[in-house]
């Protein structure tokens, strides 16, 4: 008569049910612990991309507006591949241009359909290739934006929140320019985003997960 194969488990002696139990353990404990690493792995660097200080300019970059033209202006610098730069483009996109300051967005690599839209909304839009952005002036990553003084030197050139993460105040252009343009003073804040020098992307972005 044929024999189980429960029947045999249940003559295996002891030792050996214990030892087999901890083969398949140690065999699910390495399983997972290589999962963890593959994931890992990946998911740290896209943190450190998130988390890395970007390169920006601290030269005016302000073009479509006349550099000798009087009174503020902001100079929003953004990039289409960039979801960081596509949610200030859909805050800007809504909101409209503003009455108080002229204002220009500089577009990384941009589509001439978003220049469009953002003309039709009342920005003046200027295009540029990332690499040129960083050969001619080093600054290498984006969302970030200008608050300029007639033909001045920029007296901001940073980042839209005070942190990596979008703070519960929203955007802080508007604020920024407002508080400048009375006579106050603000830091430039750090921009965290996207790269766009190849260069850049090659260090902080490896695997092209964002």
């Amino acid at each position: 008569m044929t024999k189980s194969p429960s029947s045999d488990q249940s003559r295996q002696h002891p030792d050996e049910l214990v030892a087999s139990k901890r083969r398949r353990t140690a065999f699910m404990a390495g399983g997972f612990a290589l999962w963890a690493v593959s994931i890992s792995i990946p998911l740290g660097l896209f943190s450190a991309a998130h988390q890395a200080v970007l390169p920006v300019t601290q030269e005016s970059l302000r073009e479509g507006i006349s550099a000798s033209q009087d009174g503020w202006a902001l100079v929003h610098v953004l990039a289409e591949d960039c979801a960081c730069s596509r949610s200030v483009l859909e805050y800007l996109l809504e909101r409209g241009s503003s009455s108080d300051y002229a204002e220009e967005v500089i577009l990384v690599d941009g589509s001439e359909y978003l220049a469009n839209r953002l003309t039709t909304a009342g920005f003046t839009v200027s295009k540029v290739e990332a690499e040129q952005l960083c050969s001619d002036f080093g600054s290498e990553g984006v969302p970030f934006f200008q608050v300029v003084e007639g033909g001045k030197e920029p007296a901001y050139s940073g980042a839209y929140f005070n942190s990596a993460f979008r703070g519960t105040n929203g955007f802080l252009d508007l604020s920024t320019a407002e508080r400048l343009s009375s006579g106050g003073f603000v830091l430039s804040r750090p921009v965290y985003g996207c790269a766009t020098s190849e260069r850049l992307k090659a260090v902080l972005d490896p695997f092209g997960l964002k």
